[in-house]
């Protein structure tokens, strides 16, 4: 990979570890990872339940937003 896609990835990353820290704060237990650029899994730590979410070619914002809307009434 070259560095402008490493360095979008790390942001990715981080903005996903924020999300966590965020909803741990109103005791929503979740664990997000990042799979290649396409798609993040989202795991509910208490259930286990998993389901995933297509962000292909997202930047932050738009990742997150993909997230919200596509799995946001389960995590919410």
């Amino acid at each position: 990979m070259d560095e402008l896609m490493m360095k979008e990835r790390r942001k990715k990353i981080r903005a996903l570890v924020c999300l966590e820290k965020i909803l741990a704060i109103d005791d929503r237990h979740f664990m997000f990872r990042l799979l290649g650029n396409e798609m993040v899994e989202v795991t509910d730590m208490i259930s286990g339940n998993t389901c995933y979410v297509n962000i292909a070619c997202d930047n932050v914002p738009a990742m997150l937003y993909d997230i919200l809307k596509q799995a946001g009434d389960w995590i919410l």
